[in-house]
């Protein structure tokens, strides 16, 4: 079984998943272009089930993910996939993942709706924009935290350590190509060293690395076998 990735803070702290959310959100209220890729699909879902672990609600082992406790967590989005679970035969990791995806709309939804609750984000027309201009969270529990790109950036460009947290969601946003929304492509290749060495994968995150490769590597061979 993997180690617990133990939610951080009180409930009100943003988990990984409102994370993962808010790096597809640009600045002028747009959404990242890779949002819209199975990539993307892959990460929210690997975000919801690392934030279900740290709450004990869930666990995984090389075979399979298990449900330990169907006690509802309170955010929908973190519901949605437990219900899921609870209900459905336990199959292969990479099945599971790509079942979960296909909720990866509904989950995006629920999750900005969540943001939306809190004051972090609103929307306007068909935009969603920063309630706040800072690159700061509106204060939880008292302080302050500093908002996941600029956190990314910082951990990228210094030998600072990550806290279990931000290397999970670095981990995750490398391998959804969510980086590539706020740095280009020349940058991310420049830090691959640094993104390697600091972007460490629990067992769920890096069982949604390899189901990516595992998919791009199904939709080259589709492409390239011949239909004659």
């Amino acid at each position: 079984m993997m180690n617990a990735f133990h939610a951080r803070g009180g409930d009100d702290v943003l988990d990984l998943t409102e994370e993962i959310v808010l790096l597809a959100v640009k600045d002028d209220g747009g959404i990242a272009h890779t949002a819209g890729t199975l990539d993307f699909t892959l990460c929210i879902v690997g975000a919801c089930l690392v934030d279900l672990n740290g709450r004990g609600r869930i666990d995984m082992d090389l075979d399979a993910i298990h449900v330990l406790s169907s006690d509802l967590t309170g955010r929908p989005y973190l519901d949605a996939v437990l219900k899921r679970l609870d209900g459905a035969e336990e199959m292969p990791v990479n099945d599971q993942l790509l079942d979960l995806s296909a909720m990866s709309g509904e989950l995006v939804s629920l999750t900005i709706n969540s943001l939306v609750s809190r004051g972090i984000l609103s929307r306007e027309e068909r935009r969603l924009l920063w309630v706040l201009k800072t690159r700061r969270y509106p204060v939880i529990d008292g302080r302050e935290q500093t908002e996941a790109k600029l956190r990314i950036v910082n951990l990228l460009l210094s030998e600072d350590l990550p806290s279990p947290h931000d290397s999970v969601l670095i981990g995750l946003a490398h391998a959804g190509g969510l980086l590539q929304g706020f740095l280009s492509s020349s940058e991310v290749a420049r830090l691959e060293e640094r993104l390697m060495k600091i972007g460490n994968l629990d067992l769920i995150a890096r069982a949604v690395e390899h189901a990516i490769a595992d998919e791009h590597e199904r939709i080259a061979q589709a492409l390239l076998t011949p239909t004659y």
